[in-house]
């Protein structure tokens, strides 16, 4: 049986509607897209579920048959002791999400796995007017380019047919604005979401539309080189090559010129020769080897302007043919996470560069280089100097989304860490929101907009609102270890520790340097487990300094648990430095956290053993503290 879904998004239509060549096609085009070419395992299972499902056979999705047709598993599969479907669902859920919302935009069917189980639901999308659908033609998600320009639905637009003399006069002025734009070579060059009321022509005559500008490093992916010899392995070097750049161009702030021109081009002075504006300021490449069973990938980083080598590493795995996608989509993770996440190789070396500029020389990019340094350390002089420098970069570049979404974040801090508080700004939070929605509006595909846009609902008291935001990013930038621990954060304090805690330390396994704050988030699953020996350990390795009152309240009701009196004493003394009025609101504090009931009962249970004086009070769960 099929399923329609009932989101508000797609048209109210019945199931009969929903036929079987709209869903092989609709299938087709996901399969062959960016978002699914790198994992054969996720593409196996979703042709799985909805054969099964077109062939009326609902009631067989479960995870043991699944286990044992897509994953090969025995009869001994146990899903309890085997993950490996819940997993692989997850990250399943996760491409779908980021395919709808870049490159399958203007399908006309929808596919998606529903939370809670694995039988597949389809939702047909309204079309505009006028716009026409392919007739079993290529959809973009398998036209063989590999950029992503800008706008995003010039790029839908050039995948479609084209048969009509207005529409082949359109594509000459996309092709023209593609110029514009360095000749469409960045895969990670956006522009601002277009006017819906403007058709491609005006849009296009606007002298004063604003556009995304160059601001971040650019990088080129040379074509990795085949050092073994064997033909069969040029595939294989072709192939780890466009998966770096699909990995890398999740980055919001990093320029990566896509694989088209990355396999036209294969150097930096070859590039420059074509488009001699163009800038590189890194390289990237490498080779791939396969001794006996086993396959070795290397990957170098340079330093293009004085060819400095930064980083290299090496990657030797057994691989089979079965395996061999999986390997160089994780390879390509693997390096994409160590390069572009926070205070990976590159943003390290940018930072270098830019330390030699006072605050209010900086450029946009560095501005936001300092913001990310300042969530790193938490302290209120740095909160200063990245608030001003935001401010001066939205009022001097106001395309600049990255910048309105940081600065959405910056300002919420006013309120939830009580930072440099401005009459300007009576309500910082809901101040935040609109800075976020700003960005989300500027570019829908940005990560970090809505990143930004789950910390301002997470305030607002709004806990499914901020998770379905936080959601929303990972979809759109599953390698950022930042909203993996986002949305951990929020799992967990709502009382969701299953689901939270795992994610909070995959993102410090993926980035050690990750936020240290996030560690008061375990430390308080231990403490509320009565493990406050393991609480205390996450403190000591959260390492906040004195200006986080939370850090302060996590030590002081550990040590009230503890019974260790003077630490217990000096955690409240410094709760009562930042804040005397702390104790009479404290509730009220955690409540607008969206921190459980009985995780705060615990919580000021801890509070008055350790001392601070917390009158009786009301949860938001009616019981008495």
């Amino acid at each position: 049986m099929l399923h329609t879904s009932g989101e508000p998004q797609t048209t109210d239509v019945p199931a009969s509607a929903v036929t079987a060549p709209l869903i092989d096609a609709a299938l087709a085009r996901v399969l062959a897209s960016r978002s699914l070419r790198g994992s054969a395992r996720g593409r196996r299972f979703l042709q799985f579920v909805v054969q099964e499902a077109l062939a009326g056979r609902a009631n067989r999705i479960k995870a043991y048959t699944i286990a044992m047709d897509v994953f090969d598993r025995d009869a001994s599969f146990d899903p309890l002791l085997d993950p490996v479907v819940r997993i692989q669902a997850g990250r399943l859920r996760r491409a779908l999400e980021h395919y709808y919302l870049t490159e399958g935009a203007a399908d006309p069917l929808r596919i998606a796995i529903p939370k809670g189980g694995y039988v597949p639901q389809f939702s047909v999308v309204p079309v505009a007017a006028g716009t026409d659908l392919p007739d079993n033609a290529p959809s973009p998600a398998s036209a063989p380019t590999h950029e992503k320009s800008a706008p995003h639905r010039a790029r839908l637009f050039l995948g479609r047919r084209i048969d009509h003399p207005l529409r082949w006069l359109a594509v000459a002025v996309m092709v023209t604005l593609l110029a514009v734009v360095g000749l469409g070579l960045f895969a990670g060059w956006r522009g601002i979401a277009p006017d819906p009321s403007k058709n491609a022509l005006e849009r296009a005559a606007a002298p004063d539309a604003p556009q995304r500008a160059m601001r971040g490093p650019a990088l080129l992916v040379l074509p990795f080189t085949n050092g073994s010899g064997d033909p069969a392995l040029d595939l294989v070097a072709d192939g780890i090559t466009e998966d770096l750049v699909a990995a890398l161009v999740r980055f919001d702030d990093l320029l990566v010129f896509g694989a088209d021109t990355s396999f036209r081009y294969p150097s930096a002075p070859a590039l420059r020769e074509a488009v001699p504006t163009t800038r590189v300021d890194y390289l990237l490449k490498g080779s791939v080897a396969q001794t006996g069973d086993y396959i070795q990938i290397t990957a170098t980083l340079i330093a293009a302007k004085d060819h400095r080598y930064l980083w290299s590493d090496s990657f030797r795995r057994a691989a089979t043919p079965a395996r061999l996608l999986d390997l160089r989509h994780d390879i390509a993770v693997q390096v994409a996470r160590t390069l572009a996440q926070s205070d990976g190789v590159i943003e390290r070396e940018e930072a270098r560069l830019s330390d030699r500029h006072a605050p209010q020389d900086l450029s946009s990019y560095a501005c936001l280089l300092r913001t990310r340094q300042y969530w790193r350390q938490l302290s209120v002089a740095l909160h200063a100097e990245v608030r001003d420098c935001l401010e001066r970069t939205t009022r001097s570049d106001p395309g600049y989304t990255e910048a309105w979404a940081a600065l959405a974040m910056i300002t919420i801090d006013e309120a939830r860490l009580g930072f440099n508080p401005s009459p300007a700004r009576p309500d910082p939070i809901d101040h935040g929101l609109q800075l976020a929605e700003r960005a989300v509006a500027l570019a829908p595909d940005s990560a970090l907009s809505h990143q930004a846009l789950g910390l301002a609902w997470w305030l607002r008291r709004e806990p499914q609102r901020s998770i379905a935001a936080y959601e929303q990013a990972l979809a759109l930038n599953p390698n950022d270890s930042a909203i993996l621990a986002d949305l951990g954060r929020c799992y967990s304090l709502t009382g969701e520790w299953e689901r939270g805690i795992p994610l909070i330390r995959e993102a410090f396994a993926r980035n050690p340097a990750q936020p240290s704050w996030y560690r008061i988030v375990i430390a308080t699953y231990h403490y509320v487990n009565g493990r406050y020996d393991d609480a205390l350990e996450e403190m000591r390795r959260a390492n906040l300094g004195r200006e986080v009152i939370l850090g302060h309240v996590a030590l002081a009701m550990i040590q009230g648990q503890t019974g260790n009196r003077a630490e217990a004493a000096k955690a409240v003394s410094e709760i009562l430095r930042l804040d005397p009025n702390f104790p009479i609101k404290a509730v009220s504090e955690f409540e607008r956290r969206n921190i459980n009931p009985d995780i705060i009962v615990r919580i000021v249970d801890g509070l008055r053993k350790a001392g601070l004086a917390v009158p009786p009070s009301q949860t938001a769960g009616g019981e008495w503290l």
